[in-house]
């Protein structure tokens, strides 16, 4: 081998040592220069420790593994956000941004495992007199992509730190999102699109009633929710032990609620969610009240006011229900059953729910069976904006064999229906105080008869019915239907549902008793 050639292979390991030798020196540097980042550089809220640490200069990757964070408030020491997960791994990161721009840029974010538990109480808005050209280290975290794997969340109430959200599995992941990390906004997090699968989802609504989600799959496109569950915490017997005044026992089960084209607006205020429409599939409701306890006299708004008075902005466009049930029964008497009421095959449009400003009206029809006999059609608008809350109604019943409703009428009205309803059709218009209208029956043999009983519960209108009939005053027109005028008004103590029956009762004893004519 000539000189010249050893010489150049002499060279050459010495450019590969030095260069090996350089690489790990670059190594070591950067991984103390991470550790220092992490320890002295991060927002003084922030407290981070985990076991070890991994960096790969070429790729700039680094992976924390058994990581634990806790972040508090600026004017305290108390931490009202823990999180624990088994590695945190970094992909693609930006040494100029971080060394520059206090940036950190990363292409990549992997979290596995992470549990997080977050206590909104303990958290204390910060003390905006501070100078934001005192606060160093890093001020914007960017990534391409976030991924989550199989996360959990608890968001605490203050009372007992019971839960009042918890997630016990999701996998995440958001793409093209920035973070300020010195944002004194409600909302320092903006990001282009995500996909979420989430199980076991629980919200602590309050404390009669659970809300449980099997599991959300959703995209920026589609939320689809699978076994939606409004769960009493109580069976009724012990709700009743429980309240002081009338209260709904409440349970409710949908099997999938899929929204299209929700959008959340984090930086508008007010907060803005709007969906273009809902689906929801075979809701199960069912409501019982007992009638026992003392009535509840707070004020009960009109549905026009309680969404014109949200905190948000609300824009559902269509929400369509398909193949509902609902159920009613009220306990009238410690020594009876309670009466019921129930109506199936319920399918519905809503148009247009919402409480934004120039919206249109608020379309909703309704098509239904009767205690699964008679189709009945409701149909319900309404102006959201209209402070005066008023609305219209219309509705028809048809082929009702009165039997069919002395289920309720036996405990509630001490009474039996004999006959059928062959057609009724009504329409009223009102608003937060009275309303009128106009109806129009056709019946055969259709009569009430009492029931006896020790007490004062005989009920003077009914008996009037009754009396009628039994003297054959029934007089119809060439068609075969009978007319009445609609008059109520409204008791504000009570629901837009008892509104709606007070009037339905009205036109039914004026149609009853009156001369029948138009």
């Amino acid at each position: 081998m000539t000189l010249f050639k050893k010489k150049n292979i002499v060279i050459l390991l010495f450019i590969i040592v030095f260069f090996l030798l350089g690489f790990f020196l670059l190594q070591w540097w950067a991984k103390n220069y991470v550790t220092d980042l992490l320890s002295q550089k991060l927002p003084p809220q922030f407290a981070l420790k985990y076991s070890d640490l991994d960096i790969n200069i070429l790729s700039g990757d680094a992976i924390l593994y058994q990581t634990e964070l806790k972040i508090k408030s600026n004017d305290t020491l108390q931490n009202h956000t823990f999180l624990k997960l088994e590695s945190l791994e970094l992909n693609g990161i930006g040494y100029w941004d971080l060394m520059f721009n206090e940036t950190l840029s990363i292409k990549n974010i992997h979290l596995k495992h992470p549990k997080l538990h977050y206590y909104p109480y303990k958290k204390i808005a910060s003390n905006k007199s501070e100078s934001k050209a005192k606060k160093k280290g890093i001020k914007t975290i960017k990534f391409d992509e976030l991924n989550i794997a199989n996360g959990s969340l608890d968001v605490m109430k203050q009372s007992t730190d019971s839960v009042k959200l918890s997630v016990k599995s999701y996998n995440l992941k958001v793409s093209g999102s920035k973070i300020d990390l010195n944002s004194e906004t409600k909302r320092p997090f903006a990001f282009e699109d995500y996909n979420l699968n989430a199980k076991n989802i629980i919200l602590g609504n309050n404390e009669y009633e659970t809300i449980k989600i099997s599991s959300v799959n959703t995209n920026k496109d589609v939320w689809q929710l699978e076994n939606l569950q409004i769960a009493p915490k109580y069976d009724k017997q012990e709700l009743s032990r429980h309240l002081s005044k009338e209260r709904d026992y409440i349970n409710l089960n949908i099997p999938r609620v899929i929204l299209k084209s929700l959008t959340f607006n984090f930086f508008e205020d007010p907060f803005t969610i709007t969906v273009a429409s809902t689906e929801i599939v075979e809701p199960n409701l069912e409501i019982y009240r007992d009638k026992l306890l003392p009535d509840d006299l707070t004020f009960k708004p009109l549905y026009s006011k309680s969404l014109r008075t949200l905190t948000f902005d609300l824009a559902i466009k269509q929400t369509e229900i398909k193949n509902g049930y609902i159920s009613y029964a009220e306990l009238v008497e410690p020594d009876k059953k309670a009466g019921k009421i129930f109506f199936n095959k319920v399918d519905a449009t809503l148009k247009h729910l919402t409480n934004v400003k120039n919206a249109e009206k608020t379309d909703i029809k309704i098509h239904s069976e009767l205690m699964g006999e008679a189709p009945l059609e409701l149909n319900w608008s309404f102006d959201v904006n209209n402070t005066s809350d008023t609305f219209e109604i219309s509705g028809a019943i048809q082929n009702l064999p009165a039997n069919v409703l002395n289920p309720f009428f036996k405990p509630n009205l001490n009474a039996l229906a004999e006959g059928t309803l062959q057609q009724m059709y009504f329409t009223f218009y009102g608003n937060n105080v009275t309303s009128e209208g106009e109806i129009k029956m056709k019946y055969d043999d259709f009569k009430f008869n009492l029931l006896r009983q020790n007490s004062s519960k005989i009920n003077k209108v009914l008996t009037a019915i009754g009396n009628i009939f039994v003297s054959g005053d029934s007089k119809t027109n060439d068609e075969g239907f009978r007319f009445g005028d609609i008059e109520a008004e409204r008791d504000t103590t009570k629901s837009f549902f008892n509104y709606l029956w007070i009037n339905v009762k009205s036109g039914l004893v004026s149609t009853l008793t009156g001369n029948g004519e138009k």
